[in-house]
């Protein structure tokens, strides 16, 4: 009787996992990033920001989650990149 309860069970796991692939397939996700460079580190951090979110909108994709900034001091200026996942 055991056997045959563990066959069901990974039966309708295996149909639940099949059901669900075609709705995961259809959501097209990249990670977007964009980057900027400017005197200081908050105007680095909008315009690259600004500029990811340009990015996404004229690519049909909408934002998911927190976007990640990075910013790196290059003696005058400062560049940062920004990055989050992004869906069709």
């Amino acid at each position: 009787m055991g056997m045959l309860k563990a066959v069901v069970v990974i039966g309708m796991a295996g149909s639940i996992l099949a059901a669900a692939g075609p709705a995961f397939a259809h959501s097209h996700c990249v990670r977007a990033g964009a980057s900027a460079t400017a005197v200081t580190s908050a105007l680095a951090t909008a315009l690259a920001k600004e500029s990811l979110y340009q990015s996404n909108m004229f690519a049909g994709r909408k934002g998911k989650g927190p976007v990640a900034v990075s910013c790196k001091y290059l003696g005058v200026v400062t560049k940062c990149k920004a990055r989050q996942v992004a869906c069709k």
